[in-house]
């Protein structure tokens, strides 16, 4: 979105860098939880938020039933609320891994901020992953006896 100034996700496996996006999707261990932070600049007055997670899953948006409490009053915005137009603003949330929207909305619905974030999701126990790891570790070792 464009109010959206910057997006943080802890961890972010990406490129081996675990701290933050350095382009291209974060990869995420399905069934962990993951925290973003997002910078925004308000572009309307409110004094109550709703967080919205809705999905993307094969290129379809779906609402996630998730209910939260008001971001104002749970201290996951910085400044605290209210909220007043052209101020900056940072968002806090936490959640267990799934491919998701995030946005804020004042009562009326009316966006507030949306963060969209590219991820990988994987099961570190499913079989492919598995194979791929094994597949790693003996690409490695040939490599490693192929120099003695």
């Amino acid at each position: 979105d464009g109010n959206v100034k910057d997006v943080r996700i802890f961890p972010c496996m990406n490129n081996n860098d675990t701290s933050n996006n350095n382009g291209g999707p974060c990869v995420i261990k399905l069934g962990t939880n993951v925290s973003v932070e997002a910078d925004f600049v308000a572009p309307l007055n409110t004094n109550k938020l709703y967080e919205v997670i809705k999905g993307v899953i094969r290129g379809r948006e779906m609402p996630f039933p998730e209910q939260r409490a008001d971001p104002c009053n749970s201290g996951n915005i910085l400044p605290s609320c209210p909220i007043k137009k052209g101020e900056r603003y940072q968002f806090k949330a936490w959640f267990e891994v799934k491919p998701f929207i995030h946005r804020l909305t004042d009562p009326a619905g009316q966006k507030v901020a949306c963060v969209q974030v590219a991820a990988k999701i994987i099961d570190p126990n499913s079989k492919t992953n598995q194979r791929a790891r094994n597949r790693s570790k003996t690409t490695k070792n040939k490599t490693n006896k192929s120099k003695h």
